[in-house]
């Protein structure tokens, strides 16, 4: 009857200590059968629907507080993404740079552009630029840049050509089927505990 034979034996169990009509007993396992039947289905449309991969249409660029070009940071100066995002090959998350970071440079270089004052104001306020999250995965994912980027995974993979973006922008579904078919690609774990635990 049912996939479980613990409910299976209760049920037998009370079946057989009464004395019930059979019609009556015949209704209750076809309605038990039927109630796995459509369990079963559910659940396997649930899992299609959560491992597939939506297509991706760029996501509109985010507005930040400061006009950040991404592409002359990294093709023009070819700086390294860990410079700026230095917890990415340290931790879970990549961090966004400080006003520390930001002032670091732009202390001496372009000091006189109008974005680059913006990040002075903040750096004499004391205050944090307050940047916009683009990239953002749910709660219940314990994703960590580290463990990828020590597994050979390059920022393009999950960011896009950011180098080529003058804001940067989600270009990736980042949905749970798309990090499987990452995985499966690379023969990592796709075991449920390596990414929620």
């Amino acid at each position: 009857m049912l996939a479980d034979p613990a409910i299976d034996s209760f049920i037998m169990k009370q079946l057989s200590s009464r004395a019930y009509p059979i019609s009556l007993i015949l209704s209750l396992a076809f309605v038990l059968c039927l109630a796995t039947t459509v369990a079963v289905a559910l659940r396997v449309n649930v899992q299609d629907d959560v491992m597939a991969t939506p297509p991706v249409s760029p996501a509109e660029p985010t507005t930040q507080p400061i006009a950040f070009s991404h592409q002359d940071h990294v093709t023009e100066m070819k700086i390294d993404c860990q410079f700026c995002h230095a917890y990415a090959r340290r931790g879970p998350v990549a961090g966004i740079p400080s006003v520390q970071r930001c002032i670091g440079c732009h202390r001496t270089v372009l000091n006189d552009q109008p974005e680059i004052q913006k990040i002075v104001q903040y750096w004499e306020n004391a205050e944090p630029i307050p940047w916009i999250r683009v990239h953002d995965l749910p709660d219940f994912v314990r994703f960590t840049h580290k463990r990828h980027l020590r597994a050979g995974v390059n920022c393009q993979n999950c960011h896009g050509n950011v180098g080529q973006m003058d804001i940067a922008r989600q270009v990736a579904p980042l949905t749970m089927g798309w990090c499987v078919n990452c995985h499966k690609e690379r023969q990592a774990s796709i075991d449920c505990l390596t990414c929620h635990y």
